[in-house]
């Protein structure tokens, strides 16, 4: 049950949809295959650390996730990547052409970006784990619990470390950070940009942390009682609320932070001088490049022919 993981890519692919400028970023500082490569084959050993360091698995468990993990990254890197490359390119022919990007451009890339997380939600391996869950010990979903309170607390202190404006000026730095490395460096008048949508923004982490605690009492009251006739669905049901906390619970707040990130990337793309369409522009098309050579390696995991085991290349994604 790799909650952790779960929790910390749910929080990753709401930040990779906010703004077109993370989009643009989300991938790295660099687009070279040899970087790159390597890096997404290693999102897989990541999966399976968290997974490790939550309990002490038997073999017939581990082999259920590693399984799992492997549907899910060929169904990845052969379905999904090729889309991103594809969104990539459209962003950069847009951007090139001075004023050719409509805010209803930038709209339709967030909400395509948006579909491609809610696949990959959808998809994750342990929406395809309940019968690995239903076997779990007592001492495992203790453990579990366990360490998903203390991760819990430590997020929240580090979280608590910093007043809202420390936390604005350390992200407005970070996404200036990562501009610089690929070589699109802000202007003053786009610095200040930035900076007025990170105020603008209104912060609902306190309370994602405060549901997250109520979300993962429900989830361990149910994950004890592996008895029950229905305890697949109930997990699974209880699983995927984790996905939408925040927007089901402060729905307002979470649209007008939506909005504020698309009319921020509309202003960022018009903002654009020559040097930084041209450059930005050139980026983007070698990694979608990049990305859809990447797309046709073959990597060398088990992967499973049912479609229990996770989404299968090629077939609808349902859910």
């Amino acid at each position: 049950m790799p909650m952790i993981a779960i929790e910390h890519h749910k929080v990753t692919c709401l930040r990779a949809a906010a703004s077109l400028l993370l989009l643009l970023m989300v991938l790295g500082c660099t687009n070279s295959k040899v970087v790159i490569g390597p890096l997404y084959n290693r999102l897989d050993d990541q999966m399976r650390g968290e997974f490790h360091k939550l309990a002490k698995w038997n073999e017939t468990q581990i082999d259920q996730f590693e399984l799992a993990v492997g549907t899910f990254h060929v169904w990845h890197r052969q379905e999904e990547l090729p889309k991103y490359a594809a969104l990539l390119n459209s962003i950069q022919a847009s951007i090139r052409e001075r004023n050719a990007t409509m805010a209803d451009d930038v709209n339709s890339w967030l909400d395509t970006a948006e579909l491609y997380s809610r696949n990959v939600r959808v998809c994750h391996p342990v929406n395809f784990s309940y019968d690995l869950m239903q076997t779990l010990t007592d001492e495992q979903v203790n453990f579990i619990e366990r360490r998903f309170a203390n991760e819990r607390k430590k997020n929240f202190a580090r979280y608590l470390k910093y007043t809202p404006e420390e936390r604005r000026e350390r992200r407005v730095k970070n996404v200036l950070k990562w501009a610089g490395r690929i070589g699109l460096d802000f202007n003053k008048t786009q610095k200040q940009m930035l900076t007025q949508a990170m105020a603008r923004q209104v912060s609902l982490r306190r309370q994602y942390y405060a549901l997250v605690d109520v979300w993962a009492k429900e989830l361990f009251v149910i994950a004890r009682n592996q008895q029950a006739p229905d305890y697949q669905q109930k997990m699974r049901t209880q699983v995927n609320k984790l996905w939408s906390l925040l927007e089901d619970a402060h729905n307002e707040e979470w649209q007008a932070n939506r909005v504020n990130w698309r009319e921020f990337g509309f202003e960022f793309v018009k903002s654009l001088n020559y040097d930084q369409r041209i450059h930005a522009s050139n980026w983007l098309k070698k990694m979608s490049k990049t990305i859809n050579s990447i797309a046709k390696d073959n990597p060398s995991f088990k992967v499973g022919k049912d479609p229990k085991i996770g989404c299968m290349v090629g077939a609808p994604i349902n859910g």
